[in-house]
Order: structure tokens, then sequence, then C-alpha cells
């Protein structure tokens, strides 16, 4: 499910970078500046979310990796206990015993401080992902509103001239019937 999940997103990625190219390409055959700007940042978008989608893997594989390290630490120490209290048990006095025992964990301790270290490094990165998504829905959010503005400001700017078109056809049908009396 992950793999056509993976599959899904990587198609409308393509998808709307192949459409962001059309739209800029159409944009500017046209002289179509909003649409040129459109199709640019939809081209922007679907960069960020393969960069935010790659940090989000990462992310999860570091995550599941510190875990996986923690696990394996604590069955190696685990069996490493079990195999020195046999071997003390038989051989050495008690004082040899706790010395070593006092050692493996305070050894086990630091493990697991160093694989925690990296699990915590993991959920920094997942938090700045998320941070980097946020930041990347702003500029989205501002970018269209950018879009609706110009392509605002070029109907107005359309209307304008039709109307100053249709004034100044009227303007030649009076003066041609003036020219006509």
């Amino acid at each position: 499910m992950a793999e056509d999940s993976a599959s899904d997103k990587a198609r409308l990625g393509l998808k709307q970078t192949v459409v962001g190219k059309a739209k800029e390409v159409a944009g500017a055959l046209t002289g179509n500046d909003s649409l040129t700007t459109e199709g640019r940042l939809e081209q922007e978008e679907a960069r960020q979310a393969r960069k935010a989608d790659t940090l989000s893997h990462m992310a999860e594989a570091e995550s599941e990796e510190a875990v996986e390290q923690l696990d394996a630490v604590r069955e190696a120490g685990q069996q490493e206990r079990e195999a020195v209290q046999r071997r003390t048990e038989a051989a050495e006095s008690q004082a040899e015993r706790e010395a070593r025992v006092r050692k493996q964990a305070a050894e086990l301790e630091y493990q697991e401080n160093v694989v925690r270290e990296q699990s915590d490094a993991a959920r920094q990165a997942t938090a700045a992902e998320k941070q980097a998504r946020r930041e990347e829905n702003a500029q989205v959010t501002d970018a269209a509103a950018e879009v609706a503005a110009a392509d605002e400001n070029h109907r107005r700017v359309f209307h304008d001239a039709e109307r100053a078109r249709l004034e100044a056809e009227e303007e030649r049908r009076k003066a041609e019937s003036l020219d006509r009396r």
C-alpha cells in the first residue's frame, strides 16, 4: 500500500510538473504573464512536494533505524548480562561480579543514550520537515494570492481596453454621421 501511495505521489508530482510547464509555455507563447506565473508556481509546488516527501521518508527511515538499534542494543545487553552472570557465578567472587555488572550497565546506558540521541535527531528532522511544509504552504498561498491579483488586474485592464475601444467606435460612428450631413 505504501508503494501504491509512493507511486501515486510520484505520478501526481510528474503530472503537476508537466501541467505547470505546459501552462508556463502556453503563457509565454500567448503573452499571458499570469498563466506563465501560474505554470511556474505549479512546477515549484511539485518540486517542494517532492522535497518534503523525500525529507519525510528520510526521517521515517532514521526513526525506524533508531528504534531497531535500540532494540538490538537492549537485546545484546540482555544476552551479555546473562552470559556474564553465568561466567562470574562459577569463577569470581561477589565483588568482581558486581564490578563487571556495573561496568556493563554503564556501557549499556551509554549505548542507549546514543540511540536515544539518534532518535531525538530523527524527531527533530521530522519537526523540521513539518516546518518546511508549513513554510511551503504559506509560500504557495502567497503565490496563489499574487496570481489571483494579477488575474484580476488583467481582467480589469482588458475590460477597460474593451470599453475604450467601444467608446472610440461610437465616436467614429458619430463623426461619420456628421461628415455625411
